[in-house]
């Protein structure tokens, strides 16, 4: 390994670490949310179909948490008895489905993301508006990186 490539590698892991700092409270625990205990794959589950860009099928969310098919199908149908996450046909497509949030999920997911949000706050004042912004902007692109 060059020497750059090794400090390219220590920087993502210096991002890794950040990261991680920031989530540990959220994914190592069980969630409280509308008067159940969620694990973090399911917090995850919800979060992802509250922010997604495009339709969220049952293999894209696989994709997503890192997951196998079968491990989704079991996740979203705990998520529908507890009345979470509804599930409808891919418009235009009847043998693929789409997964959303129930209107209470999306409200509660909300409030949640809220909180989480007002007790992080500390840990960024010492950035600007602008480093948000570019923060959020570089976050996505290694999102929407495969």
């Amino acid at each position: 390994m060059t020497a750059s490539a090794e400090r390219r590698g220590d920087l993502v892991s210096d991002v890794l670490e950040s990261v991680t700092l920031l989530t540990t409270g959220l994914t190592g625990r069980r969630v409280p949310f509308l008067g159940r205990s969620l694990t973090g794959t399911q917090l995850q589950a919800l979060y992802r179909l509250a922010h997604a860009r495009v339709p969220v099928t049952p293999s894209r969310l696989a994709a997503y948490l890192g997951v196998t098919a079968g491990a989704v199908t079991q996740l979203v149908d705990g998520l529908r008895a507890e009345q979470l996450v509804d599930v409808a046909p891919l418009p235009g497509d009847a043998r693929s489905r789409i997964l959303t949030l129930t209107p209470a999920a999306a409200a509660e997911v909300l409030a949640f993301e809220r909180g989480v949000v007002g007790s992080v706050m500390p840990r960024f004042a010492g950035l600007s508006d602008d480093d948000l912004t570019t923060l959020a902007a570089l976050l996505a692109r290694i999102e929407d990186t495969p």
